[in-house]
């Protein structure tokens, strides 16, 4: 346990440097994909994966979703078409990239575009403040496409949703499937996954 010095007393800011180092090692081998808690992160991915897909009725079941917020929304993404979710990483701004672009990110030594999802879906703040950056980004399983995250702002919960049947209202956008009960987008992720090809 850290002791505050008492009155008088020098501190030894070799060993105050020497911690901070140590500290900052641990954490950029977290945030590099490294490090026991990254393999304990893998391992329990990989546990999942390995595990059959259970027998699906989409009529009763649902479809299972993430369930998160963008600044004003709250959104439903299949997770078949989502890889992974992690704390906003540092953002790089793209001068002259297109309006639903906030910059571009590094994830697992990958460097993708990040998108606002309220942006994309045609609602939200003309600009993202410093203080609107924190959130999670969540990377799109775009195929042979180039690398595309997610920004929302906060994370709810994963629920296999049923879709209402009636279509969204026009208004709602094109990337917006539905607008089920609790006013939850579901957005039509063929549609996203196009618009963060081009």
């Amino acid at each position: 346990m850290d002791r505050d010095p008492s009155p008088g007393s020098s501190i030894d800011w070799q060993e105050v440097r020497e911690r901070l180092a140590r500290r900052n090692a641990v954490l950029a081998q977290t945030f590099a994909g490294r490090g026991p808690w990254a393999d304990a992160v893998l391992d329990r991915r990989a546990e999942e994966l390995a595990e059959p897909p259970p027998a699906f009725d989409r009529e009763s079941a649902g479809i299972p979703m993430l369930v998160a917020r963008g600044a004003e929304t709250l959104y439903g993404l299949e997770l078949r078409h989502l890889g992974q979710i992690v704390p906003m990483p540092r953002l790089a701004r793209v001068p002259g990239a297109p309006h639903a672009v906030l910059g571009v990110i590094a994830v697992a030594g990958r460097v993708m575009r990040l998108f606002d999802v309220d942006r994309l879906c045609g609602s939200g703040p003309g600009a993202v403040t410093e203080a609107e950056q924190p959130g999670y980004a969540v990377v799109l399983r775009t195929g042979s496409g180039r690398p595309a995250a997610l920004r929302l702002r906060e994370v709810e919960r994963v629920a296999d949703i049923v879709p209402p049947r009636t279509p969204a209202p026009a208004e709602a956008g094109p990337l917006v499937r539905a607008i089920a009960a609790d006013r939850m987008a579901i957005l039509d992720m063929a549609a996203l996954l196009d618009a963060v090809k081009t």
